[in-house]
């Protein structure tokens, strides 16, 4: 199925990976400057950028979210079977919440580790990378309150890992366009030595191992779901793809949304891109929160929900809650 779902997408959208979208290039927190490599803002996207998309201030930063509403990516009900455990189940000494830093193909790379408040090595627990945008950096994810509160969302019943981009962009749109393959490969290590660590030192599910992120954390959250098997399901804001279809290995089940007043080709490419590798219809079904559609007919491990929400390049109010309800359906909880 993936391959060839592959070579139908690559007929129709080569080249995609390579333009930059309005809001990737230099995506700050708020989604409402871009960031310069000199550190400086400016609210007008860098030349090449996509003209269709339009960058605002989230206009409301409160939990307005919808209902959870899972899915059973199966088909039948979660929790059948015992999760499979990772080495760290047995491990002596588990990795400690907060800050790691290290050394790694000759760059300093940083992340923050956030345990379940009632975390034990007596059961595998479900994990989250969740990727800030570029120009950001790991307090995107790491607050408390607010629209992006994941922590206290998934704080009974996963484990979050917040990782920083090398130079805090998943793809640098100051370099040279052929410096963006490399920059992949060194990332995709990190994730590789992260997640390594992370089954060496804590209790984890390996079977239901997630990413999550906005804007360029998004994209790169789908170069993960599409470039490694280990990643179950991706649930990404205002994304475009990063990496060269043919060369995908895996097909993650699918949770995406894109404002109404950030909507771009690039953006609607990525979305159908990983709609056609989970095996989906065109056509769709009415979904919750209001404004989803959950994809028909796909296949039963890899569900594909569209969100569409009533801003621009910010992650939504809706976007927390309803990420958790979609992971959820993988891992059940209770």
């Amino acid at each position: 199925m993936v391959a060839r779902s592959l070579a139908a997408f690559v007929l129709v959208s080569s080249g995609c990976s390579i333009a930059p979208d309005a809001g990737e290039s230099g995506s700050t927190e708020q989604g409402s400057s871009t960031s310069t490599s000199d550190g400086a803002t400016s609210s007008t996207p860098p030349p090449g950028t996509d003209d269709g998309g339009t960058t605002q201030a989230n206009p409301n930063d409160s939990s307005d979210t919808g209902p959870d509403t899972g899915v059973d990516s199966s088909g039948t009900e979660t929790g059948d079977e015992p999760p499979t455990g990772s080495p760290g189940c047995k491990a002596a000494v588990s990795l400690a919440e907060g800050e790691h830093q290290f050394m790694l193909d000759d760059n300093d790379r940083r992340y923050i580790v956030r345990l379940p408040e009632n975390y034990s090595n007596d059961q595998p627990w479900p994990l989250i990378f969740a990727l800030h945008g570029n120009g950001g950096n790991p307090d995107y994810w790491d607050g408390i309150g607010g629209d992006r509160d994941i922590r206290t969302e998934f704080g009974q019943e996963a484990v979050i890992i917040i990782p920083e981009a090398i130079g805090n962009a998943w793809r640098d749109y100051d370099a040279p366009s052929d410096t963006w393959p490399a920059g992949i490969e060194l990332e995709l290590n990190y994730f590789d030595t992260i997640y390594q660590t992370a089954q060496d030192e804590l209790c984890i599910d390996v079977d239901n191992v997630f990413s999550m992120g906005f804007s360029g954390g998004g994209s790169f959250s789908g170069v993960l779901g599409c470039r490694r098997e280990y990643i179950r399901a991706i649930a990404v804001g205002g994304s475009v793809i990063y990496f060269q279809p043919e060369e995908c290995v895996s097909a993650p089940a699918a949770w995406i949304t894109i404002g109404e007043d950030e909507f771009t080709e690039g953006r609607a490419a990525f979305r159908d891109f990983f709609a056609m590798l989970g095996g989906c219809e065109e056509s769709s079904t009415p979904y919750e929160p209001e404004g989803c559609v959950a994809y028909d007919d796909c296949d039963p491990a890899t569900p594909a929900v569209y969100c569409s929400h009533p801003a621009g390049h910010v992650w939504p109010s809706i976007g927390t809650e309803a990420t958790h309800a979609f992971f959820e359906g993988f891992y059940g909880a209770g």
